[in-house]
């Protein structure tokens, strides 16, 4: 009997079943596929940042000892948002055509926009050992300002500019061109956009485009969006900033979307225009937070704020020395400015 069993042939022994193998071979497949993929999206991400970060030492410039100075708020966080034709561009590439604080109070979760006019008039702040007086230029001229001192000072210039106006620390800056702007709807698949009434602007782009959309659901993609949020003709420069909010809002909607935000492909080619269009002054850390802050706010909880020359805009029109259209605060100072910045959450 034992002689049976010791004679046993082990070629008849039974063979472990094949499917649990090839579970074991095709969870490796799985997990090395999702190491080399985290691989390339860090190695991506970090070249990207690489591309968009204005470094702090470069880009700063001295300011006069009399410039004024704003500390940090607590429970606050300002963003300076601009948007620019782009370098190169004939018609002003770096005038910035966009400016908009985003103000987040992270206890509450609460969000604000806030536009500030591209033509108001402002002295713009003294950089130090400079002879000459203060410039008075329309605000949007402070990232050019900035760029002729000093390479890469745009951004940090813009900062102290507008803190200069509205009384805000603006802890982060973030700059875009149009070619960002218009790859990344386009990249995400275009955005929807609710219209009260028609809108419509065939006097401003003769040639190039003519808009016409309905009331109600639109949706939108890159090229559209874009002429969008620059239409001023039919209405005005005011109204375009109300429409480059709620197309900022749409962006941020579609970006958070399940079938973006799990998308590798957008993510990489998301990355790719940003690394190409997009300077901050954040670092990867302060990326992140802002956007585990931003992706929950939603628009019933955002406030918005126009500065304007209607009754509540404390904004009026006026002619410039050399004749330009310039648009300066209530009272020539900026006290209700502030005032309105500081407390929107109220």
């Amino acid at each position: 009997m034992e002689d049976k069993y010791l004679n046993y042939d082990s070629k008849m022994q039974p063979q472990k079943p094949r499917k649990k193998r090839r579970f074991w071979i095709g969870l490796i497949i799985i997990l090395v596929i999702f190491v080399l993929s985290a691989g390339i999206l860090f190695y991506k991400a970090g070249f990207t940042f690489s591309q968009m970060n204005i470094d702090n030492g470069i880009g700063v410039l001295p300011l006069a000892e009399d410039a004024p100075k704003l500390e940090k708020e607590q429970d606050r966080i300002n963003i300076l948002l601009l948007g620019l034709r782009g370098p190169g561009d004939p018609n002003g590439g770096l005038l910035t055509d966009t400016m908009m604080i985003v103000s987040i109070k992270p206890s509450t979760g609460q969000a604000a926009m806030i536009s500030v006019p591209r033509d108001l008039y402002v002295k713009l702040p003294l950089v130090a050992g400079q002879k000459s007086p203060a410039l008075k230029e329309k605000i949007n001229f402070a990232y050019v300002y900035g760029e002729e001192k000093k390479q890469g000072a745009g951004l940090a210039f813009s900062k102290v500019a507008i803190s200069s106006v509205t009384g805000l620390y603006i802890d982060y800056v973030v700059s875009a061109d149009f070619t960002a702007f218009k790859e990344a709807v386009d990249i995400l698949g275009g955005i929807d956009i609710n219209l009260d009434k028609p809108f419509s602007e065939n006097a401003q782009f003769v040639g190039e485009k003519v808009i016409d959309l309905p009331a109600g659901k639109n949706h939108l993609d890159g090229d559209t969006a874009l002429y969008f949020v620059r239409s001023r003709y039919s209405t005005s420069d005011f109204d375009r900033a109300r429409r480059q909010q709620q197309v900022l809002l749409a962006i941020k909607d579609k970006a958070f979307s399940l079938g973006n935000i799990l998308n590798p492909v957008k993510i990489f080619e998301l990355m790719g225009t940003m690394g190409r269009h997009i300077k901050t002054d954040m670092n990867l850390s302060d990326m992140n937070n802002l956007l585990n802050l931003s992706k929950d706010l939603e628009l019933k909880d955002i406030k918005h704020k126009v500065f304007d020359t209607t009754e509540q805009g404390l904004l009026y029109s006026s002619i410039s020395d050399s004749g330009a259209y310039i648009l300066l605060p209530v009272g020539d100072n900026y006290d209700k400015i502030r005032e309105a910045c500081k407390n929107i959450f109220n």
